[in-house]
């Protein structure tokens, strides 16, 4: 069964007609019909229901071709990734990152990863949860690192979780609710504007109320929270909240930097925070190309590190 024969098999589903398939592949009729017979000899059953007017196919036929697309993209996969290593190359770097990944390991590890391997070219996006899924779906990208709460579950990714991470709401000094003698609660916040990019459905009945008052609105299609204000870059986020009395939602390790500078400060809220769970996601049928694997291995380095300095950040603000 080799790659040949099965996009022989492939190409006379398409066609459904030997003649039509033949003309299509660059080969005759009869070479294709007894390429098709070895085919179904080799695997001891009939793939073909051959009919006066064309070819239909058997229920064997049907899960041969399910089967043959995965093989057949796995042998493409195999054939690249010889080519790579033979030249001692790695390949490309092909990554869609979401808003928060991107600000903490994300691009972090791209730097590394390109410290060790210069020659390498990289392609990142940054986006939100959904379009990440959407462009690892569609083979734009060869991974995503993103929220995988809600894609848990697909069927055609494979999700691998990194780490979870405290969310906090984040505001600027002075803001209202630091003047309060007792920690603001969650309610307290719904009444000023949040700042972040959106929510996952999954996530955010977790955390909070039916009744969001000015923090935003559940998407009536998704059901995801929308903030008040939809922003899917973390340093824009910083700039909105430093000037206004919105909320920022996020986490230590994200905003460290602005946090350390004075120019926003953790609530000290009493309820219940936001566990976000982001990681890995790709597609299960396609094996990585060598820069990715490299890549992941460089995120999950970063990501301990992270975790390691968040723990450190949150008894520094206990204290």
């Amino acid at each position: 069964m080799t790659p040949r024969r099965l996009r022989q098999f492939l190409a006379l589903i398409e066609q459904a007609h030997f003649g039509r398939a033949a003309k299509a592949l660059g080969v005759s009729q009869p070479a294709l019909s007894k390429s098709i017979q070895l085919l179904e000899s080799e695997l001891g059953v009939t793939l073909f229901d051959r009919r006066s007017d064309g070819v239909v196919l058997t229920a064997f036929g049907q899960l041969l071709r399910e089967k043959s697309q995965r093989l057949l993209v796995a042998e493409e996969d195999l054939r690249r990734d010889i080519t790579l290593l033979a030249g001692g190359d790695i390949g490309a770097l092909k990554v869609a990152l979401g808003p928060y990944p991107s600000v903490t390991s994300g691009y972090a590890s791209i730097a590394r990863l390109h410290a060790r391997h210069p020659q390498i070219k990289v392609t990142a996006h940054v986006a939100g949860w959904r379009e990440v899924a959407h462009q690892v779906a569609t083979g734009a990208v060869d991974l995503g690192v993103a929220e995988i709460s809600t894609l848990q579950g697909r069927e055609e990714f494979t999700c691998e979780l990194l780490g979870e991470h405290v969310g906090r709401l984040f505001c600027r000094p002075g803001h209202p609710l630091l003047s309060q003698k007792r920690s603001p609660t969650l309610a307290q916040t719904l009444d000023y504007p949040w700042v972040a990019s959106r929510i996952p459905l999954r996530l955010a009945t977790h955390l909070l109320p039916a009744t969001l008052g000015c923090a935003g609105a559940y998407d009536p299609l998704t059901g995801d929270f929308v903030p008040a204000i939809e922003i899917d870059v973390p340093m824009q986020i910083v700039k909105f909240v430093e000037n206004s009395n919105a909320l920022a939602l996020g986490n230590l390790s994200t905003f460290e930097q602005e946090i350390s500078a004075g120019a926003i400060v953790p609530l000290p809220a009493h309820d219940p925070a936001l566990r976000t769970r982001y990681g890995f996601i790709y597609l299960k049928e396609r094996s990585l190309p060598p820069a990715v694997e490299l890549y992941m291995r460089e995120v999950r380095a970063v990501e301990a590190e992270i975790c390691q300095r968040e723990r450190i950040l949150a008894r520094m603000g206990s204290e």
